[in-house]
């Protein structure tokens, strides 16, 4: 079992009918146009032409990555709160200094989050909209949280 995939109960029905594919397989149907490829590097999914990934299945394609102490953050949070255009890097948080040892392009940072800041979404631990929000606004990354507050503003 690949160690980056999410459990089988995050999985969403889709992601179970394509598992029995091998890989080139799949890219095979990507290259046919009946699948599309989606998510951060080292960490993508299949889903068919033209159907969009939610919210969980977006949670659920970085699943491997979850450690104790670990939370999204920044870009990937963004990404998986509302889509739009993938990072290149899952940026992570942790409350430990130590060195992370991963294969994936995976971008770590030691901070302390209180607790209103965090929430969990298909056991994927993120920071909140909000909490995102500021994030991408410290670290200069407008455009991005233009994205997330026009997505969590209410339909008028």
């Amino acid at each position: 079992m690949n160690p980056l995939d999410p459990s089988p109960q995050h999985r969403s029905p889709l992601d179970r009918r394509l598992e029995g594919f091998p890989e080139v397989e799949l890219r095979a149907m990507v290259l046919a146009g009946e699948l599309a490829r989606h998510g951060i590097p080292g960490f993508e999914f299949y889903l068919p032409i033209g159907m969009l990934p939610t919210a969980v299945e977006r949670a659920a394609s970085l699943l491997g990555i979850m450690r104790p102490g670990r939370t999204v953050t920044g870009r990937s949070a963004r990404w998986v709160h509302v889509g739009g255009p993938a990072p290149r890097e899952v940026e992570v948080s942790r409350r430990s200094g130590r060195m992370l040892r991963v294969d994936a392009p995976v971008r770590c940072r030691f901070r302390r989050l209180e607790r209103s800041e965090v929430t969990t979404l298909a056991g994927l631990v993120l920071t909140t909209p909000m909490r995102t929000m500021r994030d991408l606004l410290r670290e200069g990354f407008e455009e991005d949280a233009r994205l997330l507050a026009a997505a969590l503003e209410p339909a008028g």
